[in-house]
């Protein structure tokens, strides 16, 4: 059985050095370097002959309302016009009409976006046998920007375009793809992909490429972003594709 205790005093160390680490490399003015472990998540996942493998999931508190408390789905549920339009800015418009209550004065919807950008993300270990944490590291972040193309880009909102959940025909700007039973199903996949999959270099300096199957048989194919000074990977980019 993993110690939990001293896996959770790392990941707090871990914790606090990225954030800095990460707030000198972007050049910000501030950092979310230390969260409450009441917020964290413990999941475990069976991999491989039955054998469970621990993960801790770190978020920020925007993170753990729309991502943990479902609260994203609250939005789907009450804008749908905003949803299944192929234009991610209004799905940001949705999410801060509903998040209007919260803010501390009005904000236009580019200011918004940048608060979904900033420090709005969580961190996931994996605990390893000995109660250490592994060196590989993901933030995954709710997004990292829109494109011209107005799509999100990076993060799990990008993410989201390629599933959806029974009950649903969409929970993003597209057109309904690959169905789940559960919303934790989504992140579930997310985390396995990155510390499970089978891992290849992409063409792109600093990217690389994790493939693993659903389970249907479909291969999930995740593209991470990481630099060689900075800690974590991010998510760049994610795809189902129809088993061969």
């Amino acid at each position: 059985m993993i110690d939990l205790e001293k896996a959770y005093i790392a990941i707090k160390k871990r914790v606090e050095e990225i954030a800095v680490i990460l707030m000198c490399h972007e050049d910000k003015d501030f950092c979310l370097a230390q969260i409450a472990p009441q917020s964290w998540r413990l999941v475990s996942y069976k991999i491989e002959q039955g054998v469970e493998t621990y993960f801790v999931i770190v978020p920020s508190p925007a993170f753990c309302r729309f991502i943990f408390n479902r609260e994203y789905l609250k939005v789907v549920d009450l804008h749908p016009e905003c949803f299944g339009q192929n234009d991610d800015r209004l799905i940001v418009r949705a999410l801060k009409e509903y998040d209007k209550q919260k803010l501390i004065r009005e904000y236009t919807d580019e200011e918004f976006l940048e608060y979904l950008r900033g420090e709005t993300m969580a961190y996931v270990f994996k605990v390893e046998k000995d109660s250490s944490i592994s060196n590989r590291i993901l933030r995954l972040d709710l997004c990292r920007g829109i494109n011209e193309s107005n799509q999100f880009q990076g993060g799990i909102f990008h993410v989201l375009k390629h599933f959806t959940i029974e009950g649903y025909s969409t929970i993003s700007s597209n057109r309904k793809e690959f169905q789940v039973e559960t919303w934790s199903e989504i992140y579930k996949y997310i985390i396995l992909n990155f510390f499970i999959g089978k891992t290849e270099n992409d063409k792109r300096e600093n990217y690389y490429i994790a493939t693993s199957c659903l389970k249907d048989g479909h291969i999930l194919r995740g593209v991470y972003y990481k630099e060689n000074d900075i800690p974590v990977s991010f998510i760049s980019s994610m795809r189902i594709d129809t088993p061969k």
